[in-house]
């Protein structure tokens, strides 16, 4: 109403006096436009506020009240608005309404490895050995944290987890030494796609005679922690393995005919001294180190660790970089194998040292939340922003 009270002041005549609404507009600091709005409602009797006022119907609930009444139906019914609505009696379009408030939100869960309390163990001694620490900090630990991955068989099971101490302030090992090996089957294509279109449009018609007709290849990865400084990018090879029967014999082939001579030409290692990390899988256990002893020649000296069972959260490549293969591999459309194969070997050597890199450091955060949580794996991996801090230079080289 100031507005339309400084025009009347200066009506002259029965008429706003020429410049009137410019000198309104400047001293209020509104733009012309507005003035004019103002003043056309005010004469057509209009002036009431366009303001957004307490109007129309009471709710029913309010959002504490729907929280209370969620929180007391079971996790099972909670899946669908549907369902929700027909075990609280809430319609579904006031669900839609307060999830788009905030009142509810959606989560997704994943199943995860059981783990038994010797998995544990071997998971905190796996990451214990990961931290760099001095003796001095090691007196108040728990021996299964100071123990190598080897000696925690003889730790008693009965030794209670929750005395293991939880080293915050440490900095992880570089893991430069060791290689990361695993085998994964990569599908021609997957079941649903997704792709934004336009009205007039349809998405490509991809069929098949059903799920287990669709053509796959298994691969054999192997990567280390790039050092670009070095010129070396971390990526020690993909060999395809499905043209054969995979047992011990053959794995044992691949690793020591391909996957050895590949890190003897591309590894950057000062010392010569390689830790090849694989899981617990039966095929690998024709791999030891009196096996590597055959091909530790020329100085070079390999060892084979096996990570703690149940814990592909300690793989590198199960861990985010085959998802990040995958994902790319699933931009091309593959319609053979031969089209599988290629698509996912350019999708290796197209991904970046960073992405490489940026998931050895979720490896670290990984350990970090396997000693914080007792060798549990209920844990969700913390978004550290490794872009934004690269981009800033200000990204730590290790965890800690």
């Amino acid at each position: 109403m100031d507005v339309v009270f400084a025009l009347q002041d200066a009506i002259q005549e029965g008429k706003l006096r020429r410049g009137a609404k410019q000198d309104t507009a400047a001293r209020f600091d509104i733009g012309r436009a507005t003035i004019r709005k103002i003043w056309h409602d005010f004469k057509r009797g209009t002036k009431s506020s366009k303001k957004k006022v307490r109007v129309g119907p009471k709710p029913r609930c309010t959002p504490s009240e729907i929280r209370e009444m969620i929180q007391a139906v079971p996790e099972q019914d909670r899946s669908t608005f549907r369902d929700m609505a027909n075990t609280t009696g809430i319609s579904k379009s006031i669900l839609a309404r307060h999830f788009k408030a905030g009142t509810i939100e959606r989560r997704s869960t994943r199943l995860k490895p059981f783990l038994t309390k010797d998995n544990r163990l071997k998971r905190l001694a796996y990451c214990g050995a990961h931290v760099k620490m001095n003796l001095e900090s090691l007196t108040h630990l728990n021996p299964c944290l100071t123990s190598s991955v080897g000696e925690v068989d003889a730790i008693s099971e009965d030794a209670p987890v929750s005395e293991v101490g939880t080293p915050q302030e440490f900095e992880f090992s570089d893991l430069f030494d060791v290689v990361h090996l695993d085998v994964k089957w990569f599908n021609e294509d997957k079941d649903k796609r997704k792709t934004y279109v336009v009205p007039s449009q349809d998405p490509a018609r991809c069929v098949c005679k059903s799920k287990p007709f669709v053509p796959k290849v298994m691969f054999l990865a192997g990567v280390a922690r790039p050092r670009p400084e070095e010129g070396f990018d971390g990526k020690i090879g993909t060999m395809v393995m499905t043209l054969v029967n995979v047992d011990g014999a053959t794995y044992r082939d691949f690793v020591l005919h391909q996957v050895v001579p590949a890190i003897k030409s591309r590894f950057p290692s000062k010392t010569k001294r390689v830790i090849l990390q694989h899981d617990n899988a039966t095929p690998h256990a024709t791999i030891d180190d009196g096996v590597l002893a055959e091909v530790s020649t020329d100085n070079w000296v390999f060892m084979v660790r096996r990570q703690p069972p149940n814990s592909p959260d300690l793989n590198v490549l199960d861990l985010g970089y085959f998802a990040s293969i995958q994902a790319l591999q699933y931009k091309t459309f593959s319609r053979s194998v031969d089209d599988v194969i290629g698509s996912t070997l350019c999708a290796f050597e197209a991904l970046s040292v960073e992405t490489l890199g940026n998931v050895f450091l979720i490896l670290q955060a990984a350990m970090r939340q396997v000693l914080e949580h007792e060798g549990n794996n209920d844990f969700k991996i913390p978004h550290m922003k490794k872009d934004t801090l690269r981009r800033c230079g200000s990204l730590m080289a290790n965890f800690t």
